[in-house]
């Protein structure tokens, strides 16, 4: 393997990652649904969980909605709920709960007609308004629809339990809403295409972002400047995630240390891959669909090379 350029340093991008098991990314001539569309997919069953894990508000239950079809099928062991209104008239049974899902692994595989496949096995956990306290394993089987570019659809949610387990609550959300964060900047990131817009939602203002080769960047412009630079020369993009840490500092606002072994192609056909280590730095109104990155710094750990 030969070690590429100092220039060629700024295809690393910043991305997301998740501790879960997640089925690892396979080589890139290999995939046979685009990492962007997963992480798509993994951003908005992210989101699914947090409704839940905080107090309900008519804002983040439209932003719920959001996520579904018209005609979304739910189904648990609660019974059936079609269609938005169904489900939206089921959440009053969860005033006053506390939830918590930890999620243990993550399937995303393609589905016909523009669907994805997403399957999660999760830890459920949950003190009710009388302070009883439960604890399961759950199975959810979920698919979406999409058009290419925009976050998904459910349209069908399914959640089987797999059995009762016996563990002390644990809040879920600051992982859950960091992760869902960090998987929707990666899939853009990934598109590849210098379009800067999704990535006004996902940045704080004052945000700083220390690329590993590059100046700080410290507005939309200079972000737009760096994605239609070295970015738009490949042609392939690919993150595998690992070793996920979340701290909270103080209420909503987060501290996020991750590892990423990185993959690409370029337009000329050279394969690369690097890995790098990424601190963010995350702040959070709940009402809003994602939280925001306030700084992110990120440094190399071996850098790119070219694959032989």
């Amino acid at each position: 393997m030969k070690q590429i350029s100092f220039y060629m340093l700024a295809l690393i991008l910043v991305v997301s990652a998740c501790s879960e098991s997640e089925s690892n990314v396979p080589d890139v001539k290999m995939m046979t649904i685009k990492s962007s569309k997963k992480h798509l997919a993994k951003a908005q069953i992210y989101r699914w969980y947090q409704l839940y894990e905080r107090e309900l508000s008519d804002v983040r239950i439209d932003n719920t909605l959001d996520m579904l079809t018209d005609d979304i099928v739910v189904k648990s062991a609660a019974g059936e709920a079609r269609g938005k209104d169904e489900y939206k008239e089921r959440l009053s049974a969860f005033e006053g709960w506390k939830n918590a899902h930890h999620v243990d692994n993550i399937e995303v595989q393609l589905g016909d007609e523009g669907t994805i496949l997403l399957e999660t096995d999760i830890r459920y956990q949950n003190i009710r308004p009388n302070g009883d306290k439960f604890s399961y394993s759950l199975h959810y089987n979920t698919k979406l629809i999409e058009d290419g570019h925009n976050l998904p659809d459910f349209t069908s949610i399914e959640i089987q339990p797999t059995g009762e387990t016996n563990e002390t609550f644990v809040d879920a959300y600051p992982e859950n809403r960091t992760k869902s964060l960090m998987h929707y900047w990666l899939a853009n990131m990934e598109r590849l295409d210098g379009n800067v817009t999704p990535f006004k939602e996902l940045l704080a203002p004052g945000f700083e972002l220390n690329f590993s080769t590059s100046t700080a960047l410290t507005s939309i412009d200079e972000l737009e400047t760096w994605l239609n630079g070295v970015p738009t020369q490949l042609k392939e993009s690919s993150h595998i995630p690992k070793d996920f840490s979340v701290k909270t500092i103080v209420e909503n606002e987060y501290e996020v240390t991750v590892f990423f072994d990185w993959q690409g192609v370029t337009k000329e056909g050279t394969r690369l891959k690097a890995t790098t280590k990424h601190i963010w730095y995350v702040v959070d109104d709940v009402n809003d669909r994602f939280a925001k990155i306030l700084k992110a710094d990120v440094t190399q750990i071996i850098p790119i090379e070219e694959v032989e």
